[in-house]
Formats: C-alpha cells, structure tokens, sequence
C-alpha cells in the first residue's frame, strides 16, 4: 500500500503542467524561429505567437504568485540540502518566468524593425524602449542566455524529480501530478 502524500490543489497542478507546456513550447519555438526557419511570413507569425504566449506566462505568474499565498501541503521530509536546492530552483523559475517575457517585450521594442507587439492579435502592447539597433542586440542576448538558463533549470527539476520517484520512493509526483 502506498503512503498517502499530501497533493497541491487542482487549480495549481493544472496551472503548474500548464506554464510546464507553454514554457517547453515557448523554448521549442524560440530556438526554431531563430535557428531554423526561414520563411519570412511563417517566421513573423511565429514571432507574434512566441511574444503572445510568453506575454500569457508572465499574466500566469502572476496568478501563480497569488495562489502560493494560499495553504498549499507541508513539505516532505528531505534534507536541508534538498530543501535548500528545491527552494533556489524555485525562486530561479520565477525568476527567469519574469525575466524571460520582460525581456523579450523589451527586446521587441527595441529591434530596429519597430513591428508592434499585439498578443493574440487583441491590442498593441506600447513599446516601453523606442526603437535601438544597439540595445536590441543587448537584450537579443539576454533573452538568449536566460532562455538556455530556463532549459537548463528544467533539465535539473526533471533529474530531480526523477531522482524522488525512482530512488527515493518519497512520491514528490504525486504532489503536482493527477
């Protein structure tokens, strides 16, 4: 029989899957619309879909922000070192959830091209930088790095949370799973 574990919410596991499999697409279509593709009005619809969903992560950060207010399940017995590298990975995804739509906005006001950002075809969203050919590539950077720090922070949730399953046995994927 298996040990009963303390589950999050329903609304917060389908938030947390759902920011998962935006942020996957989101870093999935980033590296082909800048490594890959070519078409130039396939990539411009990639572009806006890529600002609009990346917009969408940072308003469900927000709602993910106010839902860790709410009492969520005490935390499983780990160790201190664990508890430690659970709560820096997590202070780094919100972290990179922020800065990564930041960034990109920025980065899309700034590029010399000046294509407004309309997310979901809805508004334009006002450029908060105006148009800098210069500062467009600084922040073209920034994006990048962060994007493949993002990559690289969930490589390290995934090994962690396979580590709990399949050696621990503590049943951590229960908590955030269905």
């Amino acid at each position: 029989m298996k040990a009963q574990v303390p589950s999050w919410s329903l609304p917060l596991r389908l938030l947390h899957w759902l920011m998962a499999a935006l942020l996957v697409a989101l870093l999935a279509v980033g590296w082909w619309m800048t490594h890959v593709h070519r078409d130039l009005g396939t990539t411009f619809a990639l572009y806006q879909w890529h600002k609009s969903y990346g917009l969408l992560v940072l308003a469900l950060l927000v709602l993910r922000l106010l839902a860790r207010l709410a009492p969520h399940p005490p935390p499983l017995e780990h160790s201190r070192l664990e508890r430690g590298a659970a709560r820096t990975a997590h202070l780094g995804f919100y972290a990179l959830m922020l800065a990564l739509p930041a960034s990109g906005w920025l980065m899309a006001a700034a590029s010399p091209l000046a294509l407004p950002t309309r997310p979901f075809e809805l508004f334009t969203l006002p450029a908060p930088v105006a148009p800098d050919a210069a500062l467009f590539e600084r922040l073209q950077l920034l994006h990048e790095v962060l994007a493949y720090a993002l990559l690289g922070l969930i490589v390290l949730h995934v090994l962690a949370t396979l580590k709990h399953q399949l050696v621990d046995h503590d049943g951590i994927l229960r908590r955030i799973g269905f």
